[in-house]
């Protein structure tokens, strides 16, 4: 079956800060590279980013994440895909790889940002708008296999409605943010010029599973910095999209959940319609206007989400959600067994062919813009 990838990645090199502006270009991050003998607790990923004099990456202790770069480190080194695959340096060798996963097109979106990289706002946005500029120029190379997400500077707010019209003009096919923007949720009203000016591009917002905020803190080892300080945030930027009032307030503008599956959409938004009319009782014995003109299942035309190829529950969150609504991921090049998605999807015989082809192909064709041949690139 043909098969648009909706949510591949890159990882980030010295390349990518090339597009700062001259007033950061001292403070560009710098990548550093420690023996695995000289410290033995940082495993395979022996190498960080220092950003304003901090290591971005944290192997143990509160706050624990795993980035996966810089791409010197003996982790990425063990990857079955080059390094030029991994950093889009070498498009070449991305596309083989996409071939033999029998990918046609790929959405590709960032690694580095999953976490803040500086305390400082205006910094942050250039850093991410360096990303931006970078990201565009890798895809340039294959424009009509490389499609590109833009990563939006929301803790600059009009910097990031400016950066909006700016990717749109440059090709962007999606926004992509976070669960919270630190400790702050995307239904702040401070937001609303960017859901405004992403709406008035039709540009859809993806929101991908990353270390945002203070939820970080919580986790100190791997396992729990996995499944509940990047996960969880994917969950507080659903509920402030469907149940803060974002698709509510912006009835033209679309959004789309990223790596977290979609298991956990229908009964994430049934429970928040149990507490819809709750939440309204005490609003208004509070003197409040509805937070949402509307029940939250009511948005769910412009909810979407990827699947992971082997769900079990895929076949129900069909029938809640709509064949329409989900697509499939690679994850390319990240270490989460996602490989070979397509093919373990074509596989299932529990969802109709139909629905197979709208999940791999016509569903993420369709949401973002991708206009592409119905035509599987052959395995080599």
């Amino acid at each position: 079956m043909a098969y648009i990838d909706a949510d591949s990645h890159v990882y980030e090199v010295e390349e990518t800060w090339d597009y700062l502006p001259k007033k950061y270009r001292d403070r560009r991050p710098v990548a550093v590279t420690i023996s695995p003998k000289d410290a033995p607790y940082m495993g395979v990923d022996n190498s960080f980013w220092l950003v304003d004099g901090k290591a971005m990456q944290w192997t143990w202790g509160p706050g624990t994440i795993q980035i996966g770069c810089p791409l010197t480190s003996v982790h990425a080194g063990m990857k079955e895909f080059s390094v030029g695959n991994q950093s889009l340096m070498d498009v070449p060798a991305r596309l083989a790889d996409m071939d033999r996963a029998g990918v046609d097109v790929q959405v590709i979106y960032p690694t580095l940002l999953f976490a803040p990289m500086t305390d400082d706002d205006d910094f942050q946005a250039a850093l991410e708008i360096s990303y931006n500029k970078w990201i565009e120029e890798r895809c340039s190379e294959a424009p009509g296999r490389l499609k590109w997400s833009a990563s939006l500077p929301l803790r600059n707010p009009k910097m990031a409605e400016k950066e909006v019209f700016r990717v749109k003009d440059a090709g962007a096919v999606s926004l992509m943010c976070y669960g919270t923007v630190n400790d702050t949720m995307l239904h702040h009203p401070k937001f609303d010029r960017v859901w405004a000016a992403a709406a008035e591009c039709n540009l859809p917002i993806a929101i991908h599973v990353g270390w945002p905020g203070p939820l970080r803190q919580m986790c100190d080892e791997h396992s729990s910095s996995l499944n509940v300080s990047f996960t969880l945030p994917l969950l507080i930027g659903f509920y402030s999209f469907v149940g803060g009032g974002v698709l509510d307030r912006h009835p033209k503008l679309r959004s789309i959940f990223l790596e977290g599956g979609a298991g956990w959409i229908p009964w994430y938004l049934e429970r928040m319609d149990h507490y819809y009319p709750v939440a309204e009782f005490f609003r208004g014995s509070f003197g409040l206007e509805p937070i949402t003109s509307k029940n939250p299942e009511s948005y769910m035309d412009r909810i979407f989400t990827t699947c992971e190829a082997g769900e079990r529950l895929l076949p129900q969150v069909i029938d809640y959600l709509g064949e329409d609504n989900i697509m499939v991921s690679e994850d390319m090049p990240h270490l989460e067994a996602r490989e070979g998605s397509g093919d373990d999807l074509s596989a299932r015989r529990d969802i109709s062919k139909r629905q197979r082809e709208k999940i791999l192909f016509d569903n993420p064709s369709k949401f973002y813009g991708i206009k592409v041949k119905k035509k599987k690139v052959k395995k080599k």
